[in-house]
């Protein structure tokens, strides 16, 4: 069996949504360099092929884990938070827009 990954499992939901919404996350951010992004979001574009039959399930073990979160800041996440009884994401935009530029030049090379 396959080990999961709860790393994978998120960022595979962010790509997903950056796809669909990234454009205009950017765009109507402009000026922000932090957002809180909501996690309902995310959930609707996560793959149970994760490994995670629950996105929340990933989210959770990321909470648990450090060196996850760790990975995770190399992307621009900061950290999960609730605000007003909603889960939510807190993202560096230009970390996650470098991250996402160095990945698109790797793809090109």
């Amino acid at each position: 069996m396959e080990e999961r990954d709860p790393v994978q499992a998120f960022l595979a939901a962010l790509r997903e949504y950056l796809r669909d919404r990234g454009h205009m996350l950017f765009s109507m951010s402009s000026g922000q360099s932090i957002v809180r992004l909501s996690l309902r979001g995310l959930w609707r574009r996560h793959d149970t092929s994760t490994g995670y039959l629950r996105f929340m399930d990933a989210v959770r073990e990321l909470k648990r884990d450090p060196e996850a979160m760790a990975r995770l800041r190399e992307f621009g996440i900061i950290r999960f938070d609730v605000f007003e009884g909603e889960p939510y994401v807190i993202i560096d935009l230009q970390r996650l827009r470098q991250k996402l530029d160095e990945l698109l030049s790797d793809r090109e090379a």
